[in-house]
């Protein structure tokens, strides 16, 4: 029996980012300019002394030095002549005695990514045989339900989806357009063996046991109509069997089309039949191997590196935490919590204040309110907040979601006294009533998996109808991805080293629930069955270490 999964096409601009050493000369005019300005202050160094310091021609030591300046190590002052003198950043890579290194971005070719429409999953094309809507006669096959009617994505949804070269990052993602609506993923259903044949990896999990229920329904709905026996009098046609098409070549590495596939009709080929059900005539490629030869029916493993700092555990342990973050925070605090109350969100009125107050940037928002509070008495509360601390610029400073996200995410996100990103992630309340049960998080690092812990803020910020302080968290993503490509291309190494994957919204249906492989899995969800955002919402993240050994 062939069942029906509605789908969705998006396209997906971003752009790679690769580490680049930086060249000995570079290293040696940053050292340069760094003496000069120790013996001259006033002077500083200029392009006519680095050339006759180096006996270099112009051009190489020009190319060096917009090198210095664009990696934002070195500043140029007016003057007759322009000189080079270092920035705080410059004077920090002399001292810390690391090897320099540049980051260079490059556009990469777009992408285009599959949603399922009923339970959220998302999948690259090349993963997905997908038909139209004529071919797939929705009129004649099951479906499965059309549940996700949102027509937007978010890059935290799509990130690993991403292809990308070894060596390279995704260093920023354009906003997913969308593509198609009315296309069709069609899966073979065995109800014997309760085998489905069709989807791609990953999938099985999240929609198997809808589509059998799909599937079993069809066939007692077939059970329970009467065989209609043909009359005396009808007429034999004799119909023509089907002309094999030439197959075009697909040459290797090559997805196969719906098309190219032997024994398919294209679409004006079937107009005028009769209605029958589909058979393997339809969808060839579901009757013999599996497409991907794929016997592994589970997600693909997308962890990245990053650094286990602690686990925290209990409601005093994560209040430490958070007045930790607030009272050393540099640049960034972010709280997201699965509800709020104004009662707890006043408990922590006075840290928020001091760290609005020092110039930090301070994000609160929240999944849904609690019994009582209402979202436009948090706004007034931290407008209150923001404005004794730093008057008119509090407002700019303190940024209240003013609409829930809808997520159970459980997120605080910080930049520590070295101005490196850290985020703990779990179920706590950050501002919300304590609920049952036991709190867990875990206190985490890492460029490259902050990265993907700031686009998963920024898709908070989406969801909240906050554009600008999403694309503040996008930048931040970005930095992010430039430092991981800088470490790589040092060959620096984290203290504390594990294998994380951060799972957002739906990817949780894919994710099984108990413990596997001694991996830690931490984080907080709710799902909505109804509405604009149905499905599942949250964050969490799973934890291996890189020996395979249990985690903590």
């Amino acid at each position: 029996m062939i069942v029906l999964v509605p789908v969705s096409m998006f396209s997906v601009n971003f752009s790679v980012a690769r580490g680049r050493p930086y060249s000995r000369l570079e290293r040696r005019v940053l050292e340069q300019i760094a003496a000069q300005a120790g013996v001259a202050p006033d002077q500083g160094a200029t392009l006519t002394s680095l050339c006759d310091t180096f006996r270099v021609h112009e051009r190489l030591m020009v190319e060096a030095v917009v090198t210095l300046v664009g990696a934002g190590w070195v500043a140029v002052t007016s003057g007759r002549e322009a000189t080079f003198v270092l920035t705080d950043e410059g004077q920090q890579a002399c001292l810390s005695g690391k090897d320099p290194a540049s980051v260079v971005v490059a556009p990469a070719a777009p992408c285009t990514v599959v949603l399922d429409r009923t339970a959220g999953q998302l999948a690259r094309r090349g993963e997905v045989l997908t038909v139209s809507k004529q071919e797939a006669r929705p009129d004649l096959n099951p479906s499965t339900p059309l549940r996700i009617m949102r027509n937007a994505l978010d890059e935290s949804q799509i990130q690993k989806l991403l292809p990308r070269a070894s060596g390279e990052w995704v260093r920023s993602i354009g906003r997913p357009r969308l593509v198609t609506v009315d296309r069709f993923l069609p899966v073979r259903v065995d109800l014997v063996d309760r085998f489905i044949t069709g989807l791609p990896r990953g999938w099985h999990q999240a929609l198997s046991t809808e589509i059998l229920a799909v599937a079993q329904a069809r066939k007692e709905e077939l059970e329970s109509v009467p065989d209609v026996q043909p009359a005396p009098q009808a007429i034999a046609v004799k119909v023509a069997p089907p002309v094999q098409a030439q197959v075009p070549a697909t040459g290797p590495g090559r997805r196969p089309t719906p098309l190219s596939i032997p024994g398919r009709k294209p679409a004006a080929a079937a107009l005028g039949t009769a209605a029958a059900p589909q058979t393997s005539a339809s969808f060839p490629w579901l009757y013999g191997t599996e497409p991907f030869a794929s016997s592994d029916d589970g997600p693909v493993d997308q962890s990245t590196e990053a650094a286990l700092f602690s686990e925290v555990s209990g409601e005093e342990a994560h209040r430490l935490v958070i007045s930790e973050a607030l009272a050393t925070a540099a640049n960034h605090v972010l709280i997201a919590s699965p509800t709020v109350t104004m009662e707890s969100l006043s408990k922590l009125s006075d840290a928020i204040q001091a760290a609005v107050a020092r110039g930090v940037r301070v994000d609160i928002l929240y999944g849904d309110t609690d019994e009582g509070t209402n979202p436009q008495e948090v706004v007034e509360l931290l407008h209150r907040i923001g404005y004794h601390a730093a008057e008119r610029l509090g407002r700019d400073l303190l940024k209240p979601a003013r609409e829930r996200t809808g997520s159970g995410a459980s997120l605080l996100i910080f930049d520590g006294r070295d101005g490196t990103l850290e985020a703990v992630i779990g179920n706590y309340q950050w501002v919300g009533a304590p609920g049952p049960g036991r709190t867990r998080s875990v206190h985490m690092g890492g460029t490259e998996f902050m990265a993907q812990v700031a686009r998963a803020a920024a898709g908070l910020w989406t969801w909240s109808g906050d554009p600008d302080s999403a694309d503040r968290w996008r930048h931040v993503a970005d930095r992010c991805q430039d430092d991981t490509a800088v470490s790589a291309a040092r060959g620096d190494r984290l203290k504390d080293q594990v294998l994380a994957e951060l799972i957002v919204d739906d990817e949780h249906a894919q994710v099984a629930q108990g413990p596997e492989d001694g991996a830690l899995r931490v984080g907080g969800v709710c799902r909505h069955e109804t509405g604009f955002a149905t499905g599942i919402r949250g964050i969490s993240v799973v934890i291996r270490r890189p020996d395979g050994s249990a985690t903590p």
